[in-house]
Formats: structure tokens, C-alpha cells, sequence
């Protein structure tokens, strides 16, 4: 199952009972303001791991991977973290663009400007459609973006 997390601290399954998963994953985006809703993030556990509260689950076995926004609706990074060669690696994600430009923009999270390129500013129904592959497609974005590598040592 897909959990969604939201502002870092609020956890809830992902569900379709509502709305279909690609209506709820772009609700969800569209609540970003950048005030009380400033980030969204999707992560994978298996259903076997028991979450929430099953003995001897932990968060930090499966969270570590994820896709996940930050800003506000109109204006927003999208982030992937994955495990590549045994390495945790993390990349912002961007429409097809030089790596080597400057990063001239900036996406403000939660009071904080992030250097990003303009190919790596989304709003929500395109982060809509990278989110939809993402659960669709075994932790993977869409060909024809560019990943960009962030050091985060």
C-alpha cells in the first residue's frame, strides 16, 4: 500500500474510496498553500509489514523511498528518493533541461527558498501525473524527465 504523508508528520494510507487514486493525489496537491499544507509525500510499504502498529514495524524501514512535493499548488519542487547500488540517492525532478544550468528559480517550502531550475517548477496537475506513475509504475517516473542529483551530505 501507498502511504501519504503530509508536512513531514501526518501519515494516512493512500485510499480510492473517496475519490479514484489520480483525484485524490491531485486534491491532495492542490491543498499545498505553502502556510498549514507545505509538502506531500507518497512512500511505499508492503502490506505484510503490518503498518501502522504491528510488532516490530518501523517507519524508517520503508519511508526512506519516496516521491514527494513541496511548496504550494501554483508553484512546487517534485523530489525522488531511492536506493540505487545499495546507495540511498536523492534527485529533483525537472522537464528535460541542461543539468549544468543555473539554478535561477527558487521554490519556497515552509519558509525556505530551494534553488531549482525552471524545467523543475510543477504545479499540481502536472506533479498530478508524475505522482499517478509513480504508484502505477514500481517507484518510477515518466520517461522524458530528467533526474538531478542532490548532494545531501
Amino acid at each position: 500500500m501507498f502511504i501519504m504523508t503530509t508536512n513531514a508528520e501526518s501519515s494516512m494510507p493512500l485510499i480510492d474510496s473517496i475519490r479514484p487514486f489520480r483525484d485524490q493525489i491531485r486534491f491532495n496537491l492542490g491543498q499545498l498553500d505553502n502556510d498549514e499544507d507545505w509538502s506531500y509525500q507518497l512512500w511505499f510499504v508492503p502490506d505484510s509489514a503490518g503498518w501502522p502498529d504491528a510488532p516490530g514495524y518501523d517507519d524508517e524501514d520503508w519511508n526512506s523511498r519516496y516521491l514527494q512535493a513541496g511548496g504550494s499548488a501554483d508553484r512546487m519542487s517534485v523530489e525522488l528518493q531511492r536506493v540505487e547500488d545499495g546507495e540511498l540517492r536523492h534527485y529533483v525532478i525537472g522537464r528535460p533541461h541542461d543539468l549544468d544550468e543555473p539554478l535561477d528559480e527558487a521554490v519556497n517550502v515552509a519558509g525556505t527558498d530551494h534553488a531549482v531550475h525552471p524545467a523543475e517548477v510543477f504545479d499540481a496537475d502536472e506533479a498530478t501525473d508524475l505522482f499517478f506513475h509513480y504508484i502505477g509504475d514500481s517507484g518510477t517516473v515518466p520517461d522524458g524527465y530528467v533526474l538531478r542529483l542532490l548532494d545531501l551530505s
